[in-house]
């Protein structure tokens, strides 16, 4: 919003003026014209985190290239923006950071509140799983008629993420949104998943989910979350690891995802926080930060002038 960017440069200045900061890094490409804007008054570099998505939608709601290819440099963990960037902004150095699963942080207030307002007439005890809303609308009806009525136990379908409230009347209907489906309307970022993973008992991601900036952070984002991950047939991730960090079904197993989420329904609330929990553990080892702090920390010390002279180039 214009507020948002006036704080961004109110607060941005005095760090640079009171901190001594060297470098801005902006995690959202829409705040490219206020950091510019910083970049002109102290001559900061500025540098950005992309994702597919950024590329690919206009100004509304997602930002063009139009400022960010005016930045100093991006960073990018998906390797099939690269050639879009060479397209679109090629004054741009772009590195390819490899993935990092990290803890996800405590949600908000006014998120946990609004999570809590959607299920607080649900008996308790009464099983919860929560749906990325799928890009694909067609998703939406497959899994409200197909696999919905074959979940036992009677759960809570609560969707993430749907594009607005028109959407989800006619997707869901206005009985079912107060039924067995309950409907979460807006981002679907790191603090609406953190606020689910405080009510559900499992994430269900039947098809690649609306409006998500990059699929594989996203899945990495649930599988943190402790709270066991099924992943659908139309789901193509190499974060995956079949029963050692989520369960993928088979792309040819039409009903694999209803069998699948009815064993892990069926389990002891117990064991089947324990099973998150190691979910998680295998995760935050196999996609570590080190790799992709290294990449960061090169580059921007060579934003700032003091370029890191390589291992075998120094004197022993």
């Amino acid at each position: 919003s214009p507020a948002g960017l006036v704080r961004l440069l109110r607060d941005g200045a005095r760090a640079i003026m009171d901190d001594r900061c060297e470098a801005v890094h902006l995690l959202d490409a829409r705040l490219a014209p206020a950091a510019l804007v910083l970049r002109a008054r102290f001559g900061v570099p500025v540098s950005v985190t992309l994702a597919r998505s950024d590329a690919e939608r206009g100004w509304r709601p997602r930002p063009s290239l139009s400022l960010v290819h005016r930045l100093d440099h991006a960073f990018t963990s998906d390797e099939e923006l690269v050639p879009v960037l060479a397209r679109r902004a090629r004054r741009l150095p772009v590195t390819v950071t490899p993935l990092a699963a990290s803890p996800l942080p405590a949600p908000s207030k006014l998120r946990l509140e609004a999570m809590v307002r959607l299920l607080s007439d649900i008996a308790p005890g009464r099983l919860t799983i929560a749906v990325p809303w799928p890009a694909d609308a067609e998703q939406v009806r497959w899994f409200r008629d197909a696999v919905a009525p074959l979940l036992q136990g009677n759960p809570v379908c609560l969707m993430l993420g749907a594009p607005g409230r028109r959407e989800a009347r006619l997707l869901a209907g206005a009985a079912g949104l107060r039924g067995r489906i309950r409907v979460h309307v807006g981002a679907l970022d790191v603090d609406t998943i953190a606020a689910a993973a405080r009510c559900a008992d499992v994430f269900a991601v039947p098809a690649a989910p609306r409006d998500a900036r990059n699929l594989d952070e996203l899945l990495l984002t649930l599988i943190a979350s402790k709270v066991p991950v099924v992943a659908g047939g139309g789901v193509r991730s190499a974060v995956i690891a079949h029963e050692r960090n989520a369960f993928a079904v088979d792309p040819g197993d039409a009903m694999g995802i209803v069998s699948t989420l009815n064993k892990l329904l069926a389990l002891p609330a117990g064991q089947r926080h324990y099973l998150g929990e190691e979910f998680a553990a295998d995760a935050m080892r196999r996609w570590t930060w080190d790799a992709a702090a290294e990449a960061y920390a090169q580059r921007f010390a060579a934003l700032v002038g003091r370029p890191q002279i390589p291992a075998e180039l120094r004197a022993a």
